[in-house]
């Protein structure tokens, strides 16, 4: 069968592939292959998936393709291949949070989310690795071991979502359903070199979470193409009455903001864009501040408005911190109980430190969360965008720790979760939607990521902006090259 791409299987976007099963040039099955032996052959060094489907991917890929043979037409991901981080339920398929504790937990039924994107006809290719539980913004758990930087093995790609954003860098399927919790989605995609969405609280029905009403953790997306992003988000987003944040409002058209002719950059003339550098950190590396520079520079040219915020804006952090501990702590901390041992020790150290909040602490909370919502509403009163670091720096290496001091530029600044990942979490506490856009490499050639950040429901103005920027430095003909060994790491750490 002809191809009408040049360029391998694996490197086809979900918009190239749903095209070409559309009109016959490739058939579904001739494309899940190719993706099974690409995660065959390159999992190995990187370890993006705790489980493979193979069986069950090339049976929905002959099913797809006995329906074309019928003449019958697919949904708007016929053929796509697509993988699911190991947080999110899959019918028939094991879901084991990266945990020993869940070995052999196979739901019966699919996630809101997931059901949407086989109900589109995608092909699921199998579950990405997670830390336990998914508790911190490095990848790796007692269970599934290190996952690997598909640009250098020897660093991390992030968390906690770093499987699926992986796979999608290395060419391991073209879309992935992720979850963000304090910046899961967008962390990996910065250190991956990919786009990761976390859309408006609700926009994606999360209806596990923990507590739905004070729920403050999204499902999002990982693609390598704002096209793809935009498929996948009208595919799985819109209300569903399990989730009580999702009811009440119809999604619009994602795909609009792509629909501008030949010149995205139109959409950008007169848009108010404020840049803000710092959010309770102590620095940025050079190359971070570099890419931060080159993106307000270049929506400038664009014709956009850009302002940079005088001063450091308050990141919510420790209210974040207690409001995610005191749902783990009640969640997880009857595990300690009988299976300490057989857990992540950054996660046990995670339920200590829930265990040891004060009762005003979390009764502050909701009234905190309202407070930081109505600060970062002032900004959009005269704004349009918010612009942002992802993280501080390119991805720590692959063994770092969850407690270990992070360094930039030679410099030791601090904890991680307060110096590396500072930009992200506030948003999920507001409830706004942000985009972690590829933003270039540093000078040791590790993807660096911005984050774009928009009003409620406002994902299109997001899905256009990162049009233009994806139009003024294309991305995604960039790839990772995975030379190298790879492979395992020892896992768990040594002791403290």
């Amino acid at each position: 069968m002809s191809h009408p791409l040049h360029h391998p299987l694996h490197q086809w976007t979900a918009v190239q592939i749903a095209d070409a099963v559309a009109r016959r040039t490739v058939s579904v099955r001739e494309i899940t292959r190719a993706m099974l032996d690409r995660i065959g052959a390159m999992d190995p060094k990187i370890n993006a998936f705790a489980c493979v489907d193979a069986e069950g991917a090339l049976a929905t890929a002959d099913a797809l393709d006995a329906r074309l043979a019928r003449g019958e037409n697919l949904g708007p991901l016929g053929g796509v291949p697509f993988s699911v981080k190991d947080l999110i339920a899959t019918a028939g398929l094991e879901t084991a949070f990266g945990s020993h504790l869940l070995a052999g937990n196979v739901p019966a039924r699919d996630a809101v989310a997931v059901a949407r994107l086989r109900a589109a006809d995608g092909v699921l290719l199998g579950k990405t690795t997670t830390p336990e539980y998914g508790h911190k913004a490095l990848t790796s758990s007692p269970r599934y071991g290190h996952t690997r930087n598909p640009w250098n093995f020897e660093y991390s790609p992030g968390g906690s979502s770093g499987g699926s954003t992986a796979a999608v860098a290395a060419g391991l399927g073209p879309l992935s359903l992720t979850t963000d919790g304090s910046g899961s989605a967008r962390i990996p995609a910065s250190a991956c070199g990919v786009l990761g969405l976390k859309p408006t609280l609700g926009r994606i029905p999360n209806e596990a979470a923990v507590e739905l009403f004070t729920n403050f953790i999204t499902l999002g997306l990982a693609a390598r193409t704002v096209a793809d992003l935009a498929v996948g988000l009208q595919a799985i987003a819109g209300p569903a009455p399990e989730d009580p944040w999702s009811r009440g409002v119809q999604p619009p058209d994602y795909l609009a903001p792509l629909r501008q002719g030949d010149n995205p950059l139109s959409g950008l003339r007169g848009r108010r864009v404020l840049v803000i550098e710092k959010m309770g950190n102590a620095r940025v590396s050079a190359g971070m501040g570099a890419a931060l520079e080159r993106t307000a520079g270049l929506l400038q040219e664009a014709g956009a408005v850009v302002r940079w915020h005088p001063e450091p804006v308050n990141n919510g952090r420790q209210l974040l911190v207690t409001m995610m501990r005191a749902y783990q702590n009640i969640r997880l901390r009857p595990m300690l109980a009988t299976h300490r041992d057989r857990m992540d020790p950054s996660l046990v150290d995670a339920l200590e430190e829930g265990a040891s909040q004060t009762l005003e602490e979390v009764q502050r909370a909701p009234a905190d969360r309202t407070a930081l919502y109505r600060s970062v509403e002032t900004f959009f009163s005269d704004h349009d965008l918010l612009l942002t670091p992802t993280v501080s720096s390119a991805a720590p290496r692959v063994d770092h720790q969850q407690h270990e001091l992070l360094a930039i530029d030679g410099e030791t600044v601090g904890p991680l979760r307060e110096q590396w990942y500072c930009y992200t979490g506030l948003f999920n506490l507001t409830g706004h939607p942000a985009l972690s856009v590829p933003a270039g490499f540093d000078a040791q050639g590790l993807p660096l990521g911005v984050q774009l950040v928009a009003p409620w429901d406002a994902e299109p103005r997001l899905l256009g902006t990162a049009a233009a920027l994806e139009e003024m430095m294309p991305w995604a003909s960039h790839w990772p090259s995975l030379a190298g060994a790879g492979g395992s790491l020892p896992y768990p750490p040594p002791a403290r």
